[in-house]
């Protein structure tokens, strides 16, 4: 039977060095430094080329160190119960952390004209922390013994996107059908899971 969310959260707590440290996700690390970076730099194009160049080297390096920790987050809650539960802490908790570092960042080391970038780094990441969450669900993006290799996972990626943009209105309405069924009386389905699949 899968963990609850704050036995899970407890564990990583209690031994962070080798739940979260050592279980770094370099496959989330490696996807984030890339789109985070490409995704900063079209955000900010019209910024100043020093600046910019600047501000997408910080993005993508914060974003993949941040992401390798996530990923292992991630992988580590991906099946506790309640499901409802670990999407609200992927989609809302775990990003806004995120941006709220990633402000900071960019503010002590002086980032040229960065709001732009940071709006559409902040999109990302509360799309992607569910994403992640989607795709670890199905087998991929993992490492260690639950993992297969990048390659294999880089293979299914596309598929598995277009699953999740598909699973996401139509789980949306079984989420929504299900608070009118218990409101009423009716059910008691209310904790679907919006991105299960």
């Amino acid at each position: 039977m899968p963990a609850s969310v704050w036995d899970a959260l407890a564990a990583l707590i209690r031994h962070p060095i080798r739940n979260i440290l050592f279980r770094w996700n370099r496959k989330s690390a490696a996807l984030s430094f890339f789109f985070r970076g490409a995704i900063f730099f079209f955000a900010t194009i019209t910024t100043h080329r020093t600046g910019r160049i600047e501000g997408v080297a910080v993005e993508a390096c914060y974003g993949a160190c941040a992401a390798g920790f996530f990923g292992a987050l991630t992988q580590a809650m991906r099946s506790c119960n309640p499901a409802w539960m670990v999407e609200l802490f992927f989609a809302f908790i775990l990003p806004v952390t995120f941006q709220l570092l990633n402000f900071a960042l960019h503010s002590a080391l002086g980032t040229a004209r960065f709001g732009s970038g940071l709006v559409a780094s902040a999109s990302f990441t509360a799309i992607s922390a569910l994403f992640n969450l989607f795709v670890m669900r199905r087998g991929a993006l993992l490492i260690g013994r639950e993992g297969k290799p990048f390659s294999h996972d880089l293979l299914v990626l596309p598929r598995l996107a277009l699953s999740f943009v598909i699973s996401i209105p139509r789980n949306v309405i079984q989420f929504v059908a299900g608070l009118v069924r218990r409101a009423l009386g009716r059910g008691n389905t209310a904790s679907t899971s919006v991105v299960s699949g």
